[in-house]
């Protein structure tokens, strides 16, 4: 399995179902699991929660359901709790007979105010390996990061001013906001491991969205050009962080958002672009995007190339590290993508 495409391709859904289906695809391949299964509680909603499977009849996602509930799992349960028709209370034990399934493993999930269980079911009594439960452990970070995003999704432009310039940039061109969001959402990852405090991680995660909010300007046959630019059309394109900062910097409330806007393409050695700024000049939150727009444009896949493996992207940071990108924020972020990258090895 390639991980930077089990990576990538969850954290590009834009459903839960969706991803489920990814990573039941994968835990099938790896441990035999023959379904996984969501079940979110809202902490406002107290009876049902809601449940997201694919491939998976009502009448078992019930009986699931009913054991979520039963051995009141959300609070209860340890993380990674296994649950065997042979070994079952009777109660627990008849619901896993209706479900036909002998085994099933649980995990908790944790979004916000809200909270969860991930439920690995086999056809089989089995009792996993430390390997196996890791490997389960790391699907359910992935499934807590992409509800994470999807909340973000939901609620980032709510109210805001630039929601307008943002839906144009929607309307001409929706690869450049797939991108604008995994950047936030990369960004967001960065700079919590960081430590960037929770204010300062809020206009990060607002000033990662609308970073590329300038290409709104751009001519379509630059942006959109099915192969690589010309150094005419290049110098074209590096207009947009300037484009961006005139289009914001007179709405209400984003004094915080212009230098991520303006600054993105500024480099450590002082070679970036538009004010050539060099070193501490260059705010850190900044530096943040930076790194996460950069990762998000290898691991894309383009018109004009395939998407960069992983293992490529290391190398890249490595090499530019000290004088792209801030080094010690390279350094956290390989770690990010280590933690990522445990699923093969």
């Amino acid at each position: 399995m390639q991980n930077s495409l089990f990576f990538k391709n969850v954290i590009n859904s834009d459903s839960i179902f969706e991803s489920i289906g990814q990573l039941s695809d994968i835990a099938k391949n790896i441990i035999g699991c023959e379904h996984i299964s969501l079940f979110l509680m809202d902490e406002k909603q107290q009876h049902t929660p809601a449940s997201y499977s694919v491939n998976i009849s009502t009448a078992v996602m019930k009986q699931l359901q009913h054991i979520v509930l039963k051995t009141q799992f959300f609070s209860r349960m340890p993380d990674g709790s296994r649950l065997s028709v042979h070994e079952a209370e009777s109660a627990i034990k008849d619901y896993l007979i209706l479900s036909e399934y002998q085994c099933i493993y649980g995990f908790h999930i944790k979004h916000g105010p809200s909270y969860g269980a991930l439920l690995f079911s086999f056809p089989s009594d089995i009792h996993l390996k430390d390997d196996q439960l890791h490997l389960c452990n790391l699907i359910k970070l992935h499934m807590e990061q992409l509800i994470k995003k999807i909340q973000f999704r939901r609620q980032v432009l709510k109210q805001k001013a630039y929601e307008s310039l943002f839906n144009t940039l929607r309307v001409k061109d929706s690869f450049t906001v797939d991108h604008c969001y995994n950047v936030a959402f990369y960004s967001s990852l960065l700079g919590a491991k960081a430590g960037v405090s929770e204010v300062d991680l809020e206009r990060l995660k607002l000033g990662a969205l609308l970073h590329d909010i300038g290409k709104i300007a751009i001519p379509d046959h630059i942006l959109m050009k099915p192969g690589r630019l010309s150094n005419e059309e290049f110098n074209v394109i590096r207009q947009h962080p300037m484009i961006g900062y005139e289009l914001l910097k007179d709405l209400p409330d984003v004094e915080h958002l212009l230098p991520i806007v303006r600054w993105h393409h500024e480099r450590m050695d002082g070679t970036g672009y538009p004010d050539n700024l060099i070193g501490e000049d260059i705010p850190v939150l900044v530096r943040i995007v930076s790194l996460a727009d950069a990762f998000d444009a290898m691991t894309s896949t383009r018109v004009y190339r395939d998407s960069l493996h992983v293992h490529e992207v290391r190398e890249q940071l490595r090499i530019h590290a000290g004088k792209q990108f801030d080094e010690k924020l390279v350094r956290v972020f390989l770690d990010i993508i280590d933690e990522q990258m445990q699923m093969n090895g």
